[in-house]
């Protein structure tokens, strides 16, 4: 590895992350090619098991083709500017000798992918929301997708719209968790090393 190469300090690092939040509220700006493009090569560069490289990334801005994924996706509740679905290629599969349903490391890239997209939005001043609550095969339909190719994930993604965040009070509000309280060492329930 280089060392010349530019890197964001591990505080950097940290405050960005600590910082990303989900969004579901966008403005009617479109995602510019070149920042969908980064994100996809965010995407390109999360774990992938075995290097194999059986998933997709479909970007979609029509907003017809969104409005009709969303008829099959209750977990997509507005309309965003673009779409990145997560795909699994079953020939890219097959020529891997996977077995998918035996195989949880499909779902462990999957997962990571989103993630360093999603990381991706946030550092180009986007906002993402991932949507998991949807019909596989109405999403496949919606998309006019041949069938090796399986939606996995559905990410969306635009301008965040101003927007307050309402504040939970008394027994609502939410709880804050410290890394600490999730973190055990050598056994379980110690907090400290």
């Amino acid at each position: 590895m280089s060392g010349s190469m530019a890197r964001p300090s591990p505080e950097q690092l940290l405050t960005l992350l600590k910082s990303r939040r989900v969004c579901r509220s966008f403005t009617e700006e479109p995602v510019s090619d070149d920042d969908l493009r980064m994100m996809t090569e965010a995407a390109r560069w999360a774990t992938s098991a075995g290097n194999r490289h059986i998933h997709k990334f479909l970007v979609v801005r029509d907003p017809a083709v969104i409005h009709n994924v969303r008829t099959v996706s209750p977990g997509m509740l507005t309309a965003p500017p673009a779409l990145i679905v997560i795909l699994t290629d079953l020939e890219a599969a097959a020529r891997e000798s996977l077995q998918l349903e035996h195989d949880h490391a499909n779902w462990m890239d999957v997962g990571t992918a989103a993630m360093n997209m999603m990381n991706m939005a946030h550092a180009l001043s986007l906002g993402s929301c991932p949507v998991t609550s949807f019909s596989r095969s109405g999403a496949a339909v919606m998309l006019d997708l041949p069938p090796h190719l399986i939606p996995e994930w559905l990410l969306i993604v635009g301008h965040p719209a101003p927007a307050p965040r309402p504040r939970r009070l008394g027994a609502n509000a939410p709880k804050p968790v410290a890394a600490r309280d999730l973190t055990w060492w050598e056994q379980p329930g110690r907090h400290e090393p």
